[in-house]
């Protein structure tokens, strides 16, 4: 149990580290720049985005690639991804009430919109995934950089558009305090009712819904305890719930950006970030990023825990 914690904190502290340093950075150039410079450069998180999804699928190909008992284990992980994912998503839309009529305004575009943009983000994961699975089965090595890369661009970029946006009164609401509170509660409650439904192991159902959408922490100490298929599938469950919560964020960010926010899970304070910046506009950004570090805080303890269960 110590080396779970020891290990999971250290991650933790590496993965924030650099977070705080891209968008201090970026806020710093930011200020120093003219507001019609930050303006040109924030033209480009756009394209970054798409870039960093295409990366997220060639990752994904390539762990695809490595893992045994691929059918059940995307079985499984697609049972619990969608099932928590929808349930998290369905309890913050009762709880929390929409974006105002400015910010829907500002940053609904139109269902069709919405198809083009998930459209556009689907097709980048695919090609992606595509790239890797003929990578693969070609036996050659593609030079394509890691996601974490154009998430630092994108963490900059972000950084220095948020030095010519003022902070409003309202970017620190109460209901931020209690937004990972529910996602934490709904998400357990989730992996138990599926477990139940398909007459698993509730220990099982409670480890798959403990890593909030951080899945190489998840895969690393499932996977030490429990063995390669329960670490796999906890990985893709947590990775398909990133995927998942860019699909809310398109289709609810706009109009219901604690729902889209919680959807995210810990991966709203890095990964989805940027999709929050762009469908629920700089105002929830302070929201995202708190929830994600809780939940970033929570993961690893929770789920060392219930990895204790199974003693």
């Amino acid at each position: 149990m110590p080396l779970f914690f020891a290990v999971s904190m250290t991650s933790l502290l590496l993965s924030l580290l650099p977070i705080a340093a891209w968008l201090l950075a970026g806020y710093i150039v930011g200020y120093l720049l003219s507001a019609r410079a930050v303006s040109v450069l924030s033209r480009a998180i756009t394209p970054f985005v798409w870039i960093m999804l295409f990366a997220i699928g060639y990752r994904f190909g390539q762990q695809l690639s490595v893992m045994h008992q691929v059918l059940l284990i995307l079985q499984t992980a697609v049972l619990y991804s969608v099932g928590i994912t929808l349930l998290c998503s369905l309890a913050l839309l009762v709880l929390f009430r929409p974006g105002t009529r400015a910010q829907t305004e500002q940053h609904d575009l139109g269902i069709m919109h919405v198809i083009r943009e998930c459209g556009i983000a689907l097709a980048f994961l695919l090609v992606g995934l595509g790239l890797a699975t003929l990578a693969t089965r070609w036996a050659i090595s593609v030079p394509v950089p890691g996601s974490e890369f154009f998430l630092y661009v994108l963490l900059f970029l972000i950084g220095a558009d948020l030095a010519h946006t003022p902070l409003q009164r309202n970017a620190i609401r109460p209901a931020m305090f209690t937004l990972p509170l529910v996602v934490i509660i709904v998400s357990l409650l989730a992996g138990a009712l599926i477990a139940w439904a398909t007459n698993t192991d509730i220990r099982h159902g409670l480890l798959l819904g403990s890593g909030f959408g951080w899945f190489s922490l998840s895969g690393v100490l499932v996977t030490a305890r429990l063995g390669e298929f329960y670490g796999a599938t906890a990985l893709l469950t947590d990775l398909f719930r990133e995927l998942l919560a860019i699909v809310v964020l398109f289709f609810a960010g706009a109009r219901y950006p604690m729902a889209g926010i919680g959807a995210a899970g810990a991966t709203a304070m890095d990964t989805t970030l940027p999709i929050v910046r762009k469908t629920a506009g700089n105002p929830f950004l302070v929201t995202a990023i708190f929830s994600g570090v809780v939940l970033s805080l929570v993961a690893p303890f929770l789920l060392s825990y219930v990895l204790s269960l199974f003693d």
